[in-house]
């Protein structure tokens, strides 16, 4: 009887124990690597979706700004200008005219300072305000006409120059900037600035005014019309899609091609991949590192030009 009690109050052996051990230990890496997998593709699937976001926010502000551009809204036919106005007619400085720029980029310069990409200036001569009874109050002006940054100045006749592009923003920086003191990198923003355009001449020029972060560089094509357009038609029909500087006559450039390579806002992973982006006709955009970056381009159609 007594040997029945021993056996029965006798613990583990210690072959049962490393053997429950070694299954413990086997159960817990396999929910961890469960648990890190399912991390990473969350943290993946956050920086894609900021990425997208971005791109697609961006798209959408810039197609209402260069939609609304053109003449044949107004009964005035003596004001004459295209919806986009090239570096010579807009010389207001050398930094800041349409510009052109093809310069090969990587994950080092993207955030140096200055300009990244082109640069798009769209002329717009909005058109009277009405109220609900169809009849023009040009005191509507200073409530419903305003620029890219919201600045209402304007009155009946002015045009609205509107001027966009990338530059990296001193007080805007990369939250996880890869490698980490890459000589304080910042985030690069899509900006715009606005100025009166009467005449041709730029005046009242609007402060600098941040669109939306995590654009990396924007580049640009111009939709050309090799031929004027026909008076008893409204058909337009682009040839060529060509950069600003071998436009020939920018009054029949009647669609802009817009490329924009965006970013996540932190980095998606701590594993850095070398990966390469091409934006219309500019060098590829060269980055190693654990950022998730999408390409956007689209074609925007000045319908309402003559």
């Amino acid at each position: 009887m007594n040997m029945t009690r021993f056996r029965k109050n006798r613990g583990f052996t210690l072959i049962e124990l490393m053997v429950t051990l070694v299954l413990s230990l086997m159960i817990t890496y396999s929910i961890a690597q469960v648990l890190i997998s399912s991390n990473h593709s969350s943290t993946s699937s956050d920086g894609i979706s900021q990425s997208q976001e971005t791109g697609r926010f961006v798209m959408s502000y810039l197609a209402n700004n260069i939609r609304q551009s053109g003449l044949d809204s107004l009964p005035n036919g003596d004001i004459s200008i295209p919806p986009f106005i090239d570096c010579t007619t807009f010389s207001l400085a050398a930094n800041q005219c349409i510009g052109e720029s093809n310069a090969a980029e990587t994950e080092l310069t993207i955030h140096s300072a200055g300009s990244h990409g082109d640069r798009l200036a769209v002329a717009w001569v909005p058109p009277v305000p009405v109220n609900a009874a169809g009849v023009e109050v040009p005191a509507l002006f200073a409530t419903n006409v305003r620029d890219c940054t919201g600045r209402a100045i304007y009155v009946k006749g002015d045009t609205i120059l509107n001027v966009f592009w990338v530059q990296s923003d001193p007080n805007n920086p990369d939250p996880l900037p890869n490698p980490p003191d890459l000589d304080n990198p910042t985030m690069n923003n899509l900006v715009c600035q606005a100025y009166k355009f009467n005449g041709g001449i730029a005046t009242d020029p609007s402060d600098i005014l941040p669109i939306a972060n995590g654009i990396e560089s924007m580049q640009i094509l111009y939709g050309e019309s090799l031929n004027p357009l026909p008076i008893d038609t409204q058909e337009r029909n682009v040839n060529q899609y060509v950069t600003g500087a071998a436009v020939t006559n920018w009054n029949r450039v009647y669609a802009v091609r817009i490329a924009i390579l965006t970013r996540s806002l932190i980095a998606i992973t701590g594993q850095t991949a070398i990966r390469n982006y091409v934006l219309l006709d500019a060098q590829p955009y060269i980055m190693n590192d654990a950022v998730s970056r999408q390409v956007f381009t689209t074609t925007f159609v000045i319908n309402n030009y003559r």
